[in-house]
């Protein structure tokens, strides 16, 4: 059973007071602190009146401290009926107030919220209608569902939306539409022009994801477009010139072989591409000069070091060459100077 609160006997607190009379005749004092003010004010302390100043400023001063000890004794005596009305009001007024108010905000705010969540409801649905129709995943504005549940966009006294609310949401609703549209379209360009650039689509599109206009994500398409083309380019070029280096020092190696076993026919003058032959006793026997050079054996022992001044007449290529022979004989050496 609901109690009837509508006819309630407590209307209003009524409470009266009288102020307090502190009863002094300020003149007559103020006259007296002045005419005391005046004559000891600015005089001299000497050691004949010395003892007669001591004993009125103890009087000055005792007659203060009583003074205050009455002010202290009227503010309690003062004090004591607020603070008597002060602990009445707390105890048998405001708290068991406080306590049945508190019971009443309980029920009010759940009757609030309830109210409050079939408007939710409400929302609810008309945006989910509103999605459905455009195309939309149907939560795409549950982010706006407390704001629009709020009491100023209904009806008064309905579980109804108003008109202009409902244009709002059809705003909303159209505007994403748009934006998803556009959205899809410019995802569509960045496949294209990645296919056509020859690169990963995934990554630009979530350049565009992040918020990302189209002209920039194209833009840097572009630029990784143009660096990978680049890239390309240099690494064809270096194997090219690597393929010429080799191509070049496999023709060197040729043509210096070539000068190692050529030989002149004696009666004709003609190049003896092959190893030549010398006639000894009617028997033709390749000539001991043109023989290929076998590489020296030598028998183990311990490595040796010497030094040694070389005079290279056939300049840098020379002694490259010799570089080299030193390295293939497995014969460590040092450049101390020269070039």
């Amino acid at each position: 059973m609901v109690k009837d609160v509508t006819n309630s006997a407590l209307t209003e607190i009524k409470v009266d007071f009288q102020p307090a009379v502190i009863d002094v005749d300020r003149e007559a004092i103020e006259a007296q602190v002045a005419a005391a003010v005046a004559q000891y004010s600015g005089r001299e302390v000497t050691v004949a009146n010395y003892k007669d100043v001591y004993e009125e400023r103890t009087h000055f001063n005792k007659l203060k401290e009583d003074l205050d000890s009455k002010r202290k004794e009227i503010k309690r005596e003062i004090s004591k009926p607020l603070t008597d009305f002060e602990k009445w009001m707390k105890e048998k007024v405001t708290d068991p107030i406080d306590a049945v108010t508190n019971e009443m905000t309980t029920g009010l705010n759940a009757v609030d919220e309830h109210e409050r969540l079939l408007r939710v409801d409400v929302v609810r649905a008309t945006f989910e209608n509103k999605c459905m129709m455009a195309g939309l995943e149907k939560d795409t504005f549950s982010d706006k569902y407390d704001g629009y549940s709020l009491k100023k966009h209904f009806k008064t006294g309905k579980f109804e939306l108003k008109k202009t609310t409902l244009d709002e949401m059809d705003a909303l609703v159209l505007a994403e539409f748009d934006a998803l549209e556009q959205y899809k379209a410019n995802k569509q360009a960045i496949e294209e022009q990645a296919q056509e650039y020859d690169l990963p689509a995934d990554g630009y599109i979530r350049h565009l994801e992040d918020g990302k206009s189209l002209v920039d994500v194209l833009k840097i398409m572009k630029t990784d477009r143009d660096a990978i083309a680049l890239r390309k380019e240099q690494q064809e070029a270096q194997a090219k010139a690597e393929a010429e280096r080799k191509a070049e020092i496999e023709r060197l190696a040729k043509e210096q072989a070539n000068e190692n076993i050529k030989a002149v026919d004696a009666e004709t003058g003609e190049i003896i591409e092959n190893e030549p032959f010398e006639s000894i006793g009617g028997v033709n026997t390749p000539s001991a000069q043109n023989k290929a050079l076998e590489t020296p054996k030598f028998e183990p022992s311990e490595p040796i070091k010497v030094t040694m001044l070389l005079t290279l007449h056939g300049g840098k290529p020379q002694l490259e060459q010799l570089k080299e022979y030193l390295e293939d004989n497995f014969i460590s050496f040092e450049t101390l100077g020269g070039i």
